[in-house]
């Protein structure tokens, strides 16, 4: 039995542009809460999340074609390194000293209630994220966002898997007492 994002992927691939469509607002929550943790509040005075899920949308649809999936989580791990790619080039344009940052209007999500309610809850959860160490924070982006096994977090973090599943349980609970 396929899974949505397999079935949407197989779609979009043979140009359906609805399912097309479908398989990125699929994706669109949990892209946009990466963007956000990615971001950290210090380029997040200067960008607009939205604006930069907007671009990493662009580079994912002009990359489409090369993308392949291999498992369900695949699309998601695909979006979430182009998103990391994105803020990185962002680091360095605002990492040099001669530049200046654009003020960008606050944006005004407005929708039905439900869509509020999880806006409230993705705030609450990345000021929690914000507040967290450096390795708590990565740990939880990799495994959770990214979608990592503890053996590829650990190689990634110079970790062994047990330490990645303690220091993933230990940043989950600090996660929690700060939402």
């Amino acid at each position: 039995m396929n899974s949505i994002t397999q079935t949407l992927c197989q779609q979009a691939k043979s140009g359906d542009r609805e399912a097309y469509d479908r398989l990125f607002a699929l994706h669109s929550d949990r892209a946009l809460m990466f963007v956000r943790a990615r971001l950290g509040p210090k380029l997040r005075e200067k960008v607009e999340s939205i604006d930069v899920l907007q671009d990493a949308y662009l580079a994912a649809h002009q990359a489409f074609d090369s993308f392949e999936y291999a498992d369900d989580g695949s699309f998601n791990r695909w979006l979430c390194r182009i998103i990391e790619n994105r803020i990185r080039d962002m680091n360095d344009h605002f990492g040099a000293k001669k530049r200046q940052a654009i003020p960008l209007p606050a944006s005004d999500p407005t929708g039905p209630v439900s869509a509020l309610d999880r806006a409230e809850h993705r705030e609450n959860v990345l000021r929690g994220l914000d507040g967290l160490s450096d390795d708590y924070r990565q740990v939880l982006l990799l495994r959770f966002f990214e979608g990592l096994s503890c053996d590829e977090v650990g190689k990634l973090m110079d970790r062994t898997a047990g330490a990645v599943r303690k220091l993933t349980s230990r940043a989950l609970v600090e996660l929690g007492k700060r939402v």
